[in-house]
């Protein structure tokens, strides 16, 4: 790395579905040893709408850190080609996100987006899926992340009998973890071929649950 020249990289993730539940991530290495990670749930939308948000993000941090030299990393082809003007912007949502990435963009003397392969991009990636409580498989500790029949049974209680507090303390709808589990930490949604599993924490359950009374 030169004295001044910063390196950034940023990715965009919907939770489930697209469009769904979004999250963006992106990281900042200064050529001091700075570091500044992003990861933000953004609300609903479509994963191009997240892709975008995380590069505006990734650019505001380094407007917000002065930084002069920038090479910005993204998977995103699309993004990275109409923010630099070499594709068209045929999604009418899209326009004002690439109009505000371009003013970004201009408050940085010098700035560089180039396309990587999604393989490259994982820090990102993860920061992406953090944001909306969704981790890669291979990064679970299964001492600390279990299925409910298993956290139930210390307390006498099947995965029903558990579900059922779950429910009613409204850490679980529908059978997923809600919004409030995800923010406890309670939960995490892990890809699987056919969508996601559900993992919850074996002792940060039972504490939210101690919260409202539901368990002893």
């Amino acid at each position: 790395m030169s004295n001044d020249l910063w390196y950034a990289w940023f990715d965009g993730a919907t939770k489930g579905t697209n469009p769904g539940v979004r999250g963006v991530g992106g990281l900042l290495k200064g050529p001091n040893g700075e570091r500044i990670e992003i990861a933000e749930e953004i609300g609903f939308g479509t994963n191009n709408e997240a892709e975008y948000s995380a590069l505006m993000a990734v650019l505001d941090a380094a407007v917000e850190a002065k930084v002069q030299k920038l090479v910005v990393h993204g998977d995103s082809q699309l993004v990275i080609r109409q923010v630099n003007g070499e594709w068209a912007i045929r999604a009418k949502e899209l326009v004002p996100m690439c109009k505000t990435a371009i003013n970004l963009k201009a408050q940085i003397p010098s700035v560089t987006l180039r396309w990587i392969p999604r393989e490259e991009n994982d820090e990102a990636d993860a920061l992406s899926k953090k944001a909306i409580g969704v981790v890669d498989p291979d990064t679970i500790d299964r001492t600390v992340w279990m299925k409910i029949t298993e956290i139930g049974k210390p307390f006498g209680l099947s995965g029903v009998a558990l579900g059922k507090k779950m429910d009613l303390a409204k850490l679980r709808e529908n059978g997923k973890p809600t919004q409030l589990a995800l923010d406890k930490g309670c939960a995490l949604r892990v890809p699987n071929n056919f969508g996601h599993d559900d993992f919850w924490h074996r002792k940060l359950l039972p504490a939210a649950l101690r919260e409202v009374f539901l368990l002893l």
